[in-house]
């Protein structure tokens, strides 16, 4: 009996131990959600990767660092974040975790891409800097150049033009190459590379790390010598879908104000001047006014008419991230649209970007496809020039009318129909630049794939391909006029008044790169080698067609013209092949002593074959000397600091297709004697026609590599736990065997597109030093701000030039005045590139002993004309030393007085948060440039410029304003020193202020987040230039510094709204 029992008891015993085993079991493995949030240094962290342990779940912290993610109640959480210690721990049947990460010295701050591949920041030996995507998203905008000013030392960025839809120009460390729009950087998108700017919309992209130094920048070889942009997109996280949605509208306006004189001051101004001309009251003749008597009721500001007040800008864009185990994926939409203030100028650009990351095993794919449509509104160039030159009493214009009625009363008996007839015409004129429309709009479709396989813990395989299409029509429009008189006859003949021109572009490009990656830890070493092979192939087609005197403009289909207008038509294709092979290695010992060499071996179709292929070698070391026990003594306050050097090859192949090869063209018919009667019974003795070519461009096979040979030497230093970071770089480059197309002399017969030949002329040297900080601070729980800026000092010259062409007049780098261009910038040994050769002048000729003097150089001199320096250029003694001037003004008398490039460059970056408001504010300063003030001598040699108005004559002796006499005056010469202007600026970038809804206020809204703000850019320009806009940075080289009649950058406020769901 007592048996049973007992055995009965051990049962139950048992089966009741059981039973509280498995419900504790069941207990422990019970799905829980964890919610909380993560700081560090005392500031929510946003992005902070929060994994399950063992399992490929997890989530990551939004904005305020809020966090939720469901896991079992055993499990345990990693949290991990760039700059930050990773911690683990355990959820324990937990639903709240909040964690406060601690400032990992060892991380140092960030993970940097380097190409084909990423580095801590620690372990980084070359001159690379990153860019957040929250920093770029400060200012709206569709260029990245824009986004980059002020941002990042050593990169300078200009605007071209502030037209809706332009692109900046952006130089790394100065100018890479002679060649107009060739010193930019190569851009690389998720692997990809682009040869200009791939026109993504901020939104998209996650970071920018930008390659600085030819070691850093040589693994591209060919193409790095204008420095690298490596782009990364957003991508997928695993966790719960995302969707952030940002919608922001402004407007925008121009500044500042063109300084015209009104009717009354014109009248008085020409009137007098004809009085001065002739000696005769209102100069004996009659002027302009006079003629027209319906001119005195007019006072017309034409700038007035063209600027568009208060023009709209907008910018939208919705973000859906998510994922869950072995998938993730990302996809972006964007609208952008900024109307431009002035007439008949307009952007429009749509983006699409889907990105997914498939991971199983020792596999990963990543995929990108991407479409862009962009439609582009361009004014034409001169409609600038006819603000400067439009007078205040000629009458309004009504942009939405096409009639310009009662200009001038023509009729048939009229003396002075001739003079108002051309009025009739300058007027017609004016109105058809303004009218003339330049619509540009273009598809482009992208797509690519990565492929890793990891073959063990250390080798990994990746074979990356991309394909680009992209599909451009360009319709230029001049419209014609007609005239007519008071009797309702036409009596304009419209021919060759009109044109129509169309243009199609299609280009294609694919990209292969396959590569592996080798990366071993033997105790205190690391090990990284890394080979890869590469092919690319872009191909360009084009084809234009311009149509004269069409009678019917509306016709846009290239088959729709017929034979009876004037036709002209051209085009052109290439096929350009690069092929490249990489090998690198990566030495770190103990994370102290850092090791970094590469060689690129490139091959390229644009040189000929005893030139096509180049190598591109490159070394640079590091040294962490805070990891060194001697440094302990001072790490609680010296955080880090490491020294670095690099010395690095890069090169350059960017230039026409086939300028190793010689253009014959066919159809160059020629004579070759004459029929016989035996030939041709009829025609006897005529001259017989033979088929015939001819060379149209002549060739140079002795082409080579433009190469680029740079040393840096740089530290990086953090104090105070890393809140304090100091970086500083100095650095020479020295670029050899320059390309730059030289004009041939008409004595070889070419002409047109085909005047010029491509040759090495020289080298050039960029030496320099960049320094940046950045200071975060904690006040308290409430209030935390941060400061960064950065310097940059560049200084250029030229050190070489082929000996039979020791100065180069650069074509497009001139300053136009009405009627008249000269050519101001050039290339000449001993100065920077698109340097300024002016003539010196020496003020106005005030007294009759100076005009008596001033005619032994100029005979025809005046009183209150400008006087120009005669240079010495003439060695009278013969002791080799210039002593007197050649007793006239020529080019021989221009002297150096700058350039465009600034001496020195600054940016300063500022926010702060306090509880549920976040500020920011961007500062960026230019300093030493010079501007040539192309708008002013345009306006002055239309006689329309206020300054005229207190120019000198003998009632106005001491004045320094030349006087105008209306006939061209020499005193308004583009290429003398009088228009030229202090280019210095400071500019309030972007200054934006936002608010937060707090979480819990916002979740009953059913949203994670809600942000209003409102954001100005361009707000203030602090400058002593009198033109429009002292940015000018022109084509990048030969016009930079030059103002045109540019279209000025805009100031724009605006307002926006972020959700997050």
């Amino acid at each position: 009996m007592k048996f049973n029992l007992l055995v009965n008891w051990k049962l139950k015993t048992s089966f009741l131990t059981i039973a509280l085993l498995i419900g504790l079991s069941s207990l422990q493995a019970q799905t829980v959600t964890v919610k909380g949030n993560v700081t560090g240094d005392g500031m929510p962290l946003p992005g902070v990767g929060i994994l399950v342990k063992g399992t490929a779940k997890g989530a990551s912290t939004d904005f305020d660092g809020n966090y939720e993610v469901k896991a079992k109640s055993t499990d345990v959480l990693v949290f991990s974040y760039i700059g930050f210690a990773a911690q683990e721990i355990k959820i324990g049947g937990r639903t709240t975790i909040n964690v406060v990460l601690k400032s990992d010295v060892a991380a140092l701050e960030e993970v940097v891409v380097v190409g084909y591949g990423t580095q801590r920041k620690k372990e980084v030996t070359g001159a690379v800097v990153k860019v957040k995507s929250e920093d770029l998203q400060k200012t709206t905008t569709s260029d990245i150049g824009t986004a980059l000013q002020g941002q990042i030392a050593g990169v300078n960025v200009a605007s071209s033009s502030g037209a809706p839809g332009e692109e900046a120009n952006i130089l790394i460390r100065g100018f890479s190459s002679l060649m107009d729009g060739q010193s930019g950087p190569l851009y690389v998108v998720d692997g990809i590379p682009f040869d200009s700017d791939p026109q993504l919309s901020i939104s998209e992209i996650e970071s920018i790390d930008v390659l600085k130094d030819a070691a850093s920048a040589s693994i591209y070889g060919t193409r790095g010598a204008g420095g690298v942009i490596l782009i990364t997109t957003k991508q997928g996280k695993v966790g719960q879908m995302k969707i952030s949605v940002e919608s922001e509208y402004g407007i925008q306006r121009i500044t500042s104000d063109f300084d015209q004189m009104s009717k009354e001051e014109y009248t008085y101004l020409h009137m007098l001047r004809g009085a001065i001309n002739t000696d005769k009251p209102q100069g004996g003749v009659e002027s302009d006014i006079t003629r027209n008597a319906s001119y005195f009721t007019n006072n017309t500001n034409i700038g007035d008419v063209l600027l568009n007040d208060n023009a709209p800008i907008q910018n939208h864009r919705i973000n859906i991230t998510g994922g869950k185990e072995g998938l993730t994926y990302n996809f972006n939409a964007n609208y952008f649209q900024q109307e431009g203030s002035f007439y008949n100028s307009d952007y429009k650009r749509f983006n699409v970007r889907a990105n997914t990351m498939f991971v199983k095993g020792k596999w990963k794919i990543k995929t990108a496809l991407t479409f862009k449509r962009d439609d582009q509104l361009k004014p034409w160039t001169g409609m600038m020039n006819r603000i400067y030159e439009y007078q205040a009493f000629k009458p309004a214009i009504n942009l939405d009318d096409n009639v310009l009625e009662n200009i001038s009363e023509i009729s048939t008996d009229d003396p002075t129909n001739d003079w108002k007839l051309n009025e009739a015409r300058s007027l017609a004129n004016s109105l058809r630049t303004i009218k003339t429309t330049d619509e540009r709009a273009g598809n482009s479709h992208a797509g690519n794939i990565s492929l890793d396989f990891d073959v063990n813990d250390d080798l990994r395989l990746t074979g990356r391909f991309g394909i680009q299409y992209d599909d451009k029509k360009w319709v230029k429009k001049i419209p014609r006029y007609d005239i007519y008189n008071t009797e309702g006859d036409l009596i304009t003949n419209p021919a060759n008044i009109t044109s129509q021109t169309i243009t199609d572009i299609t280009s294609q490009k694919f990209t292969s790169e396959v590569f592996a990656n080798y990366n071993k830890t033997f105790g205190l070493h690391t090990i990284n080698a890394l080979v890869m092979t590469s092919f690319e192939e872009s191909k360009q087609e084009r084809y234009s067609l311009e149509v004269r005197n069409n009678l019917n403009p509306a016709i846009t289909v290239l088959d729709n013209y017929e034979l009876l207008w004037d036709i002209e038509s051209g085009g052109y294709d290439f096929t350009k092949t690069l092929i490249g092979n990489l090998a690198r290695i990566q030495y770190n010992y103990d994370g102290k002593y850092l090791l970094s060499a590469s060689a690129r071996y490139d091959g390229s179709s644009q040189f000929g074959k005893d030139n096509r292929w180049g190598l591109f070698p490159s070394v640079s070391v590091g040294w962490n000397v805070s990891d060194e026990t001697f440094w302990e003594p001072v790490k609680d306050v010296i955080n880090s600091l490491k020294i670095r050097a690099s010395y690095g090859t890069t090169g350059n192949d960017r230039f026409n297709p086939y300028s190793n090869q010689s253009v014959v063209e066919p159809g160059v018919d020629y004579v070759f004697g004459s029929n016989s009667a035996s030939d041709d019974l009829n025609n006897a003795g005529s001259e017989t026609g033979a088929l015939g070519t001819i060379q149209q461009e002549f060739a140079n096979a002795d082409l080579k590599w433009e190469t680029n040979i740079e040393q840096n030497i740089g530290f990086d230093l953090g104090l105070f736990k890393n809140k304090l970071t100091f970086s500083a770089d100095f650095y020479k480059n020295e670029k050899e065997d320059l390309l730059y197309q030289i004009v041939n002399p008409p004595s070889t017969g070419v002409s047109g597109s085909y005047r010029s030949t491509v040759f090495n002329v020289g080298n050039m040297e960029n030496k320099g030093m960049e320094l940046g900080f950045n200071y975060r601070h904690k006040v308290n729980k409430d209030f935390r701000w941060s400061i960064a800026g950065t310097f940059t000092k560049n200084e250029n010259e030229v050190t070489k030039t082929a000996e039979n062409n020791p100065i180069i007049y650069l074509d497009n780098g001139y300053l136009s005045t009405k009627g008249s261009k000269e050519i101001v910038t050039v290339i000449t040994e001993g100065y920077e590139a698109a340097a300024y050769f002016l003539r010196e002048t020496a003020g106005v000729i005030k007294t009759e002993e100076q005009l008596i003097a001033y005619q032994n150089i100029d005979p025809s001199a005046k009183m209150g004309e400008l006087m120009y320096v005669d240079q010495l250029t003439e060695d009278t003694d013969g002791d080799g030393i210039a002593d007197a001037g050649n007793g006239a003004i020529d080019d021989g008398d221009r002297i150096y007085q700058g350039s465009g490039s600034p001496d020195f460059e600054t940016g300063i970056n500022i926010s702060a948060n306090y509880k549920d408001f976040d500020f920011s504010m961007q500062w960026y300063g230019s300093f030493g440039a010079e501007i040539m003030n192309g708008s002013k001598a345009y306006a002055y040699q239309a006689g329309v410029h206020k300054d005229l108005f207190y120019s000198w004559t003998e009632h106005n002796q001491n004045s320094d304003i030349p006087w105008y006499d209306g006939n061209g005056t020499r005193s308004y010469r583009g290429a003398s020193d009088y228009f030229l202007e202090n280019g210095d600026f400071v500019r309030l970038r972007n200054v934006s202020l936002g608010y937060t809804l707090p979480k819990t206020s916002s979740e009953k809204l059913g949203l994670s987040k809600l942000r209003i703000y409102i954001q100005a850019q361009n707000l203030l320009t602090i400058t002593d230039y009198t033109g429009f806009d002292p940015e000018v940075g022109g084509n990048g080289l030969s016009t930079r510094g030059i103002d045109q009649g540019r279209y000025p950058i805009s100031s724009q406020v605006k307002a926006g709204i972020q959700l997050q769901f």
